[in-house]
């Protein structure tokens, strides 16, 4: 009876898994961490992302004291990534889809432009890629672009700077 109970248990659990309205896995590239994406309805959906990386960034300015700079840097980023995005269904599972959504956390200069070290960081971006859903397993696989621009901020020595900021990701995520 146990094992007859337990069964339907896991089936019915994964049923409702491909049924579902959220999606929990990792994602890789640009940013690496956690990713989760919540669907309000057929078309429409939340993409969060918790995540660290290594970024090369271009065409930035920063203030050191009160002197300007430009140029391209490192910098090591802690992000949390929301997103709104619209869905275009597509034949065979696929979906494309485009949107966007701020970032923010915290950057730490590896070209030491910024003698404090660490950073705030807050942008915007705009989000485009694409997404499968595999037919039978509740699991997508999914790759987008995210260009965007961003300002670090610290403290008064070094007020701010401004960059260009753009990511490749790829994500694999489990159907809740």
């Amino acid at each position: 009876m146990k094992k007859i109970f337990s069964l339907m248990l896991v089936a019915m659990l994964s049923l409702s898994a491909m049924a579902g309205s959220h999606e929990i896995g990792g994602v890789v590239g640009g940013m690496n961490g956690l990713s989760y994406k919540y669907w309000m309805g057929n078309n429409l959906a939340i993409q969060a992302d918790l995540a660290v990386g290594l970024s090369t960034v271009a065409g930035g300015t920063y203030y050191q004291g009160s002197n300007l700079g430009n140029g391209s840097w490192s910098i090591y980023d802690f992000t949390i990534n929301p997103n709104l995005v619209y869905n275009f269904n597509l034949p065979a599972n696929f979906y494309l889809y485009a949107g966007g959504g701020c970032n923010f956390g915290l950057m730490s200069d590896l070209n030491n432009t910024n003698p404090n070290g660490v950073a705030g960081k807050f942008g915007i971006n705009a989000m485009v890629g694409t997404e499968y859903k595999f037919n039978g397993v509740p699991l997508a696989l999914a790759f987008d672009f995210r260009p965007g621009y961003g300002l670090g901020f610290t403290t008064a020595d070094a007020p701010h700077a401004s960059f260009f900021d753009w990511k490749l990701a790829f994500a694999v995520r489990y159907c809740l």
